[in-house]
């Protein structure tokens, strides 16, 4: 089974992408630039030498992915796709995290910003955030989280498509998959090929080395993030918090 894996920034995808080839065979789907287009991610790496501008090195990842299908599309897309010629050797996997967690995991790595960082979290709560073109969303700016909430009325859209086509799906919380790998991956198992019997959990974080999958565990259990940033308790979330509920954040 081939898996495709979407979801928002600071969602744990990579995390997750290494487990599943560390305890499978399964082909994850291209979801980066390097795999995507291979060329284009070596003109990029030219194009930054030679000083290219944030906004230029983005519409340049932008131009690679327009056009593409759905297996082929930017992992943190919204998914507004086309899924009636995918047939049933995919499994489509969706991240998803606590809308406040999120927020300070997006102002601690705010990937892909295209104008001022406000130096506080409040003020990162009510910033225009900048879209960029693979984002695959209407509107050019959005506070943050309203811009997190259209990438999951997104894939709720998406998985209403897969479940009419017959095509499997697994939704993933960020904070089940960081307090037990092992059991995520034992929700995943009928879906992978040839999974490994003895499950090897992923101990380094992919982007921090200085943290471990111990740090992460009680980080997120114990909900640590809302001691480090007691003014997310200032920040209000969008009304319509219906989305929020159907992944399992009331």
């Amino acid at each position: 089974m081939k898996i495709k894996v979407f979801g928002e920034r600071n969602t744990g995808t990579n995390a997750l992408m290494s487990v599943i080839r560390g305890n499978s065979q399964s082909v994850i789907l291209p979801s980066v630039l390097a795999e995507v287009s291979p060329e284009a991610r070596k003109n990029l790496a030219v194009m930054m030498s030679l000083g290219i501008s944030t906004k230029g090195k983005e519409q340049l990842i932008d131009a690679a992915f327009k056009g593409r299908p759905v297996l082929e599309q930017w992992k943190h897309a919204a998914t507004y796709f086309d899924v009636n010629d995918i047939g049933n050797d995919v499994h489509f996997v969706f991240t998803v995290r606590n809308p406040l967690s999120w927020l300070i995991g997006l102002f601690q790595k705010p990937y892909h910003l295209l104008s001022a960082m406000p130096d506080n979290l409040v003020d990162f709560s009510k910033m225009d955030w900048e879209t960029v073109g693979r984002d695959n969303l209407p509107k050019k700016t959005y506070k943050p989280l309203e811009l997190y909430v259209a990438k999951l009325r997104s894939y709720r859209n998406l998985m209403t498509k897969l479940e009419q086509n017959g095509i499997g799906f697994t939704v993933i919380k960020f904070e089940d998959f960081v307090t037990d790998q092992k059991q995520v991956f034992e929700n995943l198992k009928p879906h992978l090929d040839n999974p490994a019997s003895i499950f090897r959990e992923l101990t380094k974080s992919t982007k921090e080395a200085n943290k471990d999958s111990a740090f992460y565990r009680n980080y997120y259990a114990n909900e640590v993030w809302r001691q480090e940033y007691p003014d997310i308790e200032k920040v209000t979330l969008p009304t319509n918090t219906e989305i929020f509920k159907f992944f399992g954040y009331a």
